[in-house]
């Protein structure tokens, strides 16, 4: 027996297309926008196939029991707390296991942004329960969007929905960040170096001394900082220190020359190059602005 979906105490909720044509030209929320979302808890005999796949990327986050996907003849065990990204277009089945049938969160979404989502996550990624893990707190982003669209679908409801999807996707493809608020320092070495940084701004610090802050050799301290943030340590931690001299600019009657010594800087006309780097403009443009 197979069922494709009436599972008790399930919920879910499928955008009507006239809404979405409406979704699709918002300035707010044209570039991801949720078409269809559900919860089947304990889903026995669950089952999709979709031979030609469908117009939306589709997100499928189990949390108990188990199922498989079948993803370009790759049969893809779903076990409990991971989650899998299907990309739009892509052919695919999947169903619940028979003996300990999956408990299924699912997300169809569409946009802009939702192929860059996608593109990452072609294999099943683990979001195991910790006691930093925010679950609870994904589990409550679900929660507030089904509380939403069972007030119907109206335009500010709808809208709401839309703006909450990038955070809970964000919980999925983004799971350090997502994280990080609840992650003991500790556990992450570009998280404590970052931390570290941010309580050095007014000094001058090289690699060497980031690196050994942050337990790692300098060259595995500088990959692994790069891969993550997207830029080297030092080009990061100027970015901190030009942060910080835009709040001083903001908020304290403070020369230019008596900011650049607050973060470190002997020389205030360098302090000004390293801001225009960063900022595209100088700090007296800043302030002026």
């Amino acid at each position: 027996m197979k069922k494709k979906d009436g599972f008790p105490g399930q919920q879910s909720y499928v955008i009507p297309e006239r809404v979405l044509d409406g979704v699709r030209c918002s300035p707010l929320c044209g570039d991801l926008y949720l078409t269809d979302i559900g919860f089947y808890p304990q889903a026995l005999h669950h089952y999709r196939e979709r031979p030609q796949g469908v117009a939306q990327t589709i997100l499928l986050y189990n949390v108990e029991g188990g199922g498989e996907i079948v993803l370009n003849d790759r049969h893809i065990p779903l076990p409990a707390h991971h989650f899998f990204i299907i990309p739009e277009g892509t052919p695919h089945a999947y169903a619940a296991d028979k003996s300990r049938p999956w408990s299924l969160y699912w997300i169809h979404f569409s946009g802009r942004k939702a192929a860059c989502l996608a593109r990452p996550f072609l294999v099943p990624v683990s979001v195991e329960r910790s006691s930093h893990s925010r679950v609870r707190d994904r589990l409550q982003l679900f929660n507030e969007v089904f509380y939403n669209l069972r007030q119907g679908f109206g335009t500010e409801l709808v809208e709401y929905v839309n703006l909450l999807l990038p955070h809970l996707l964000a919980s999925f493809t983004h799971l350090v960040q997502f994280r990080a608020v609840n992650e003991p320092l500790k556990d992450d070495p570009v998280s404590r170096s970052i931390h570290f940084m941010l309580e050095q701004l007014n000094e001058q610090i090289g690699l060497p001394e980031l690196a050994t802050a942050a337990g790692l050799s300098v060259s595995h301290y500088s990959r692994l900082f790069a891969a993550r943030m997207g830029k080297g340590p030092i080009a990061y931690f100027i970015q901190l220190k030009m942060q910080e001299a835009c709040r001083l600019l903001d908020q304290q009657n403070l020369s230019v020359a008596e900011i650049a010594g607050r973060l470190g800087f002997d020389d205030q006309f360098y302090f000004s190059r390293q801001f225009r780097k960063v900022m595209d403009m100088s700090p007296t443009a800043y302030r002026r602005r």
